[in-house]
């Protein structure tokens, strides 16, 4: 690995001090995500950067994207994107198809590594999305989450603007393997459970037990036996994956919330309509 391509202190510190900011944004997911592909944008050089979560088991299948957001484009790119995702999703897109067979955790590639000129400049994806708003050079990190569920990040270049180098994509490898390590945790992710999906039963057991009441109390502040009560608890620990209610008093400490805000589906939110 030549010298250029190296990390430097200073990269590293960027990164951290990025995911700093995210993690005071984490209640959040449309705060934190957004911040983070601006952040991106300016530490790597990007004229565009999109991203989100979804569900992605590689290699059997496509990406099925869940949440979505942008930065850097103007309204015409905006719409654009969306008309592209939902006539097209990213089942067509080739590199995200080439992207299915390569192993690892944390996948970070250029189109050049996946694709040849030729194949690209055939694509949909070129000729629909990018070429007509004069995108071009792209770097797409992939990082497997748990349970299938992926988060991804793309950053663009416009067209004649020089690729993304080496040490690019090192850094953006790096920061991605240490926020996807928060995700679902000290950041809010798309697949987090919805209290308003809770039954009222649920809902009022969770209540009871971030109170810190134990089981008995439970059972006689909700009039139902201690054995429907147990199971009450052991549905609510399933819901917010904890075994204990350690863990859950844990989980709610940890984002200091009761409820995610600005939850939303796919496809794109742009950072101008927060």
């Amino acid at each position: 690995m030549s010298k250029s391509a190296q990390l430097r202190m200073r990269d590293i510190r960027q990164a951290y001090r990025l995911i700093g900011d995210c993690r005071d944004l984490g209640a959040d997911p449309v705060l934190w995500q957004s911040h983070m592909l601006e952040g991106l944008s300016r530490l790597v050089g990007a004229a565009v950067a999109t991203g989100g979560e979804g569900r992605w088991r590689r290699p059997a299948e496509s990406p099925v994207p869940v949440s979505g957001f942008s930065v850097g484009l103007d309204a015409r790119g905006i719409e654009r994107l969306m008309a592209y995702t939902r006539q097209n999703g990213l089942a067509e897109d080739p590199v995200f198809q080439a992207l299915r067979h390569i192993p690892g955790a944390v996948v970070v590639r250029t189109r050049g590594q996946v694709l040849s000129d030729a194949q690209w400049q055939r694509s949909r994806t070129y000729n629909e999305y990018l070429r007509p708003i004069q995108l071009d050079s792209q770097l797409t990190s992939v990082c497997e989450v748990s349970g299938g569920a992926v988060s991804v990040v793309r950053l663009l270049r416009g067209r004649g603007e020089p690729d993304f180098s080496e040490r690019e994509q090192r850094l953006l490898r790096f920061f991605h393997a240490e926020l996807g390590r928060l995700i679902g945790n000290t950041l809010a992710s798309v697949f987090d459970p919805d209290l308003r999906r809770l039954s009222r039963r649920q809902r009022e057991t969770l209540a009871c037990l971030l109170e810190g009441v134990s089981e008995k109390e439970v059972a006689a502040r909700l009039g139902i036996s201690g054995f429907t009560t147990h199971q009450y608890v052991k549905s609510v620990y399933r819901r917010f994956s904890v075994s204990s209610r350690a863990e859950l008093l844990a989980h709610f400490l940890r984002r200091r919330r009761s409820k995610p805000t600005g939850v939303f589906s796919y496809p794109v939110v742009d950072i101008g309509d927060v």
